[in-house]
């Protein structure tokens, strides 16, 4: 986004120092009637309908629920609901002031909020008004270049909503319930090895006693483990759902699986013991499968409440927020002939009061039907950066631009 905005500020530069050397140096060379002082009233008016036919480009969050969309007016036309767009301009002199209002109803398709999500819908409800006021620079026959000042209102209601996607959560479910069982056997062997020399020499007395003390060792040393384990999987698997870390309350999930956890690693220790006792009787055998039995069935146990935690993730996420941005930008006209002209408009604003930044660019192709009347065809670009607790909105919304203005 900052080359994007380098890229701005140069090309508001560049077509102000373009126009304003075209503009100063065709005065002479056109042929364009103005009207004389006397006839001019000190107060001019223009009203513009115009139609800004705008796609969608970027990120939207609401509460850590993160949709991507990326649609182009014609993907979306099909669910806009409601539209209007106008703007009004009064001049006295060089100064001006305008206004400009934006209301657009629509809802479009999204880039779910990572692997665990069938698809996601994005409801938007927009208005951005603008107030400004523009300083003529420069006027002549040729055309004119203005700067301006004002301030952005920026109002949206947003819905996103998303579908979970319930084989995909019982394969990662699985998954991470494997590998926390691959881990736990793994410890409890590393506690299991070094007594097994000593175990096969020992006498039966002594072979209880390391039995016994072996299994209390796995459940003490294992079990923080398997928390932080199980912690770790339900990470992975958050930061695959594009999720940030307020979705998952890990401290309350490892407390609430707490029963399943223990027998876990019961089930490991249990396994341990037949093992080693089958180092010096065959007949273990039977008590390995038991508790291999007993093990695969923690880990189903396991799987089940992780996945029971998975289908708790938000699946809609509102919000309502509005903000000003401040703005700063220029504007100019450079007239063809009398009939034709071309205009463009670039500003940049935000500056953290209300965006982190937004900058808009505008260039068009227009066409005097009378001295009043005229038509523009062009293209116009706004890129909003706004971040806080409660809504990330990075989108950039461009496309057709056109426009009937009236002068009276």
């Amino acid at each position: 986004m900052k080359y994007r905005s380098k890229a701005t500020l140069a090309t508001t530069l560049l077509l102000t120092a373009t126009l304003s050397t075209a503009l100063a140096g065709t005065d002479e060379e056109q042929d364009i009637a103005v009207p004389s002082a006397s006839a001019v009233s000190p107060w001019t008016f223009e009203g513009s309908m115009y139609g800004w036919f705008t796609g969608l480009d970027g990120d939207i969050g609401v509460g850590g629920f993160n949709v991507g969309v990326d649609e182009s007016f014609f993907d979306i036309v099909d669910d806009l609901n409601m539209a209007a767009m106008l703007r009004f301009e009064a001049r006295n002199g060089k100064w001006g002031a305008i206004v400009d209002g934006f209301y657009v109803d629509l809802g479009t398709s999204g880039t779910p909020p990572g692997s665990l999500y069938n698809n996601a819908d994005v409801d938007l409800k927009q208005f951005i008004g603008e107030l400004s006021v523009a300083y003529r620079v420069y006027e002549g026959p040729s055309g004119f270049v203005d700067i301006y000042a004002g301030v952005r209102y920026n109002s949206f209601s947003i819905d996103l909503s998303g579908v979970l996607d319930q084989a995909g959560i019982q394969t990662v479910s699985n998954s991470a319930s494997a590998r926390v069982i691959e881990q736990t056997e793994a410890r409890a062997d590393a506690i299991a090895q070094p007594v097994i020399a000593d175990y096969q020499t020992a006498a039966q007395a002594e072979r209880d006693a390391i039995e016994a003390e072996l299994a209390a060792d796995i459940q003490a040393e294992v079990d923080d483990k398997v928390k932080e384990d199980i912690k770790k999987r339900l990470i992975e698997i958050q930061r695959g759902t594009g999720l940030d870390g307020r979705r998952l309350d890990l401290d309350r999930f490892t407390r609430n699986i707490k029963e399943v956890r223990v027998e876990l690693v019961a089930a490991a220790a249990e396994l341990e013991v037949a093992q080693l006792r089958a180092t010096v009787d065959a007949a273990a055998q039977a008590d390995i499968a038991k508790a291999e039995a007993r093990l695969e069935k923690a880990e189903k146990d396991l799987a089940t409440a992780i996945d029971g935690e998975l289908d708790s993730l938000p699946t809609n996420k509102s919000a309502d927020q509005d903000w000003l941005d401040p703005i700063i930008g220029v504007r100019a006209q450079w007239n063809i002939n009398d009939r034709w002209f071309i205009a463009g408009k670039s500003d940049i604003g935000g500056f953290h009061v209300g965006s982190d930044l937004a900058w808009t660019l505008q260039a068009t192709v227009g066409y005097n039907f009378t001295q009043n009347v005229s038509a523009e065809l062009g293209y116009r670009y706004l890129h909003t950066d706004y971040s806080d607790s409660s809504l990330d909105y990075d989108v950039a919304q461009a496309g057709l631009y056109t426009s009937l203005n009236i002068k009276f």
